[in-house]
């Protein structure tokens, strides 16, 4: 019986299914498949796997160096795998793994690998493990002597910062010098610090206009706004305004917030070269200020309270004050109090407006401290502030020669507040011709309790300041009397008095000091002490 070719083909067929369907069944049950011919799966080469990273296929990538690390352990694709793994590349980010195979690299000396796990350990929490510096360090240490210019640089940080010990600038130094002359763009900026500072090594302006420029023309934002500001300004090199601008705008344009508000604000006021732009000045205000810039946001609300190049809006330059105060911009608050003080731009609201004026002076302003003298001497704050805290306002304002000021303080010692004493005491002990008026309110006020005019007495009589004679025993007595109150100046200045006193001297300074204690205990009739010898 012959068989057509149809029917030999469907044997063929049927045999071959089932020689299938039973290899199958027995891999499912836990069996052996039978050997095949075929060999494992090449490894992939290293320039394949950059192609892949080249055109962003990074699950190739990932893929890829997990075999190359596993199975052939080059430190390269060790290095590269751990960074995969950390930055989460083609898959998810595995901080303790990318950790492990950096260590798997650094056993293999790879500088990259020492490096990043470095940096790892510096970053602690941030890249998701424990801030561990000396282990950072060593590691550093160990590819900055291999030439690795990334792990010279960190290593001078840490050596510049005393994050490893007491700051060793020479080392700091030194590492730095290493990488920058390897182009490390970073290190070039801070050497350029270095040497404008003198730290560790001997003050060089040229070079440290030297390494900024190398920087800044290498694309150092940082640097290039630098090396504006000292174009600008002519500090340790000739003035070249233009120059200057073509920096900041460099810097402006790599996204440098400072230098954006800097560009900004010149072609809000305009200068040598550039003329007022409010377009301009709005744009790079504007990214400043997006960038977080308390001081774009100052600028801002300036140009649009003016009106002169920006629109003229008080509620937005209202806005853009108070968004610069919650930044903690003292002379934002200042502005911003004076606009609720008058109704400028958003309601009155004196009470606010006093609360701004006092948190700027907290934070160094004087010219809140001006205002607030003026609305003291006004007689504005009555009920709202308790003229013992005006007094230092006052004080001031009346150093800036502000009418009233000297009038008010003097009201105010005359009914025995001895903060306006002391404070007009000072003022007038420092004038020719009244120096015998001062001290006499400075010492009223010193033997009421006023630690500041203690303070000062026994400053003037270890001097032989405001007409006195040097005499240490005053000095010693009124600077144990400030000490006795917790005043820690004033005991290191009673301390280095009494070096140059004899023991007699300073037993009769102690004796002084506790007749001034006592007086100050005694009924009000009976607190006059001597303190003329």
């Amino acid at each position: 019986m012959t068989f057509s070719t149809r029917a030999i083909l469907l044997v063929g067929i049927l045999l071959h299914a089932g020689a299938v369907a039973a290899q199958d069944t027995s891999a499912a049950a836990g069996e052996t498949p039978p050997a095949t011919t075929g060999q494992a799966d090449p490894l992939p080469e290293m320039a394949e796997i950059e192609q892949a990273w080249r055109r962003g296929d990074f699950t190739t990538v990932r893929a890829g160096l997990k075999r190359l690390a596993e199975e052939a352990g080059t430190p390269l694709a060790q290095y590269r795998y751990g960074r995969v793994l950390f930055e989460g590349r083609g898959g998810p980010r595995d901080v303790e793994g990318a950790m492990a195979w950096l260590q798997k690299a650094v056993d293999q000396n790879q500088a990259d690998a020492a490096t990043l796990l470095a940096r790892i350990l510096l970053s602690g929490e941030s890249a998701g493990t424990t801030r561990d510096v000396p282990r950072a360090a060593a590691l550093l240490q160990r590819a900055a002597t291999r030439g690795d210019a990334e792990a010279q640089y960190y290593l001078g940080l840490l050596l510049r910062t005393g994050q490893t010990g007491a700051p060793d600038p020479e080392g700091a130094f030194n590492w730095l010098l290493a990488a920058a002359e390897q182009d490390h763009l970073d290190a070039a900026y801070q050497l350029s610090q270095m040497y404008a500072r003198g730290e560790g090594t001997a003050a060089d302006t040229a070079q440290a206009l030297a390494w900024l420029t190398k920087a800044a023309e290498a694309g150092h934002m940082d640097a290039q706004y630098d090396l504006a500001n000292a174009l600008a300004s002519g500090q340790e090199v000739g003035q070249d305004l233009p120059a200057a601008l073509g920096w900041y705008r460099r810097a402006a344009e790599a996204g440098q917030p400072l230098a954006q508000r800097s560009l900004g604000t010149y072609y809000m006021t305009g200068a040598e070269g550039i003329e007022p732009d409010g377009d301009e000045a709005l744009r790079w205000l504007n990214l400043a200020a997006q960038a977080g810039d308390p001081g774009a946001m100052h600028n801002l609300g300036i140009g649009h309270l003016e009106g002169t190049v920006l629109a003229q809006d008080d509620a937005l330059a209202a806005q853009w004050f108070a968004r610069a105060a919650e930044e903690g911009l003292a002379r934002s608050m200042t502005q911003l109090a004076g606009l609720k003080e008058t109704g400028r731009g958003t309601e009155v609201d004196m009470a606010g407006a006093v609360t701004l004026y006092r948190t700027a002076v907290e934070r160094g302003d004087p010219g809140a401290a001006l205002r607030l003298a003026r609305l003291t001497i006004e007689g504005r704050l009555d009920g709202m502030v308790a003229p013992q805290s005006a007094v230092p306002w006052v004080h001031y304002a009346m150093s800036q020669g502000e009418a009233g000021a000297e009038d008010w303080l003097q009201a105010r010692a005359d009914e025995g507040m001895r903060a306006a004493q002391a404070a007009l005491g000072l003022e007038l002990a420092g004038r020719e011709g009244q120096q015998a008026e001062g001290v006499a309110l400075l010492t009223k006020a010193a033997e009421a309790g006023e630690i500041v005019a203690q303070l000062a007495l026994g400053e003037a009589w270890a001097r032989g300041e405001y007409g006195l004679t040097q005499d240490y025993v005053q000095a010693h007595a009124w600077l144990n009397m400030a000490a006795a109150s917790g005043h820690a100046a004033a005991a290191e200045r009673r301390d280095v008095v009494a070096q140059l006193m004899t023991p007699e001297q300073i037993a009769e300074a102690q004796a002084m000091t506790r007749r001034l204690f006592a007086a100050q205990t005694a009924p009000k009739a009976d607190q006059t002490v001597r303190t003329d010898r």
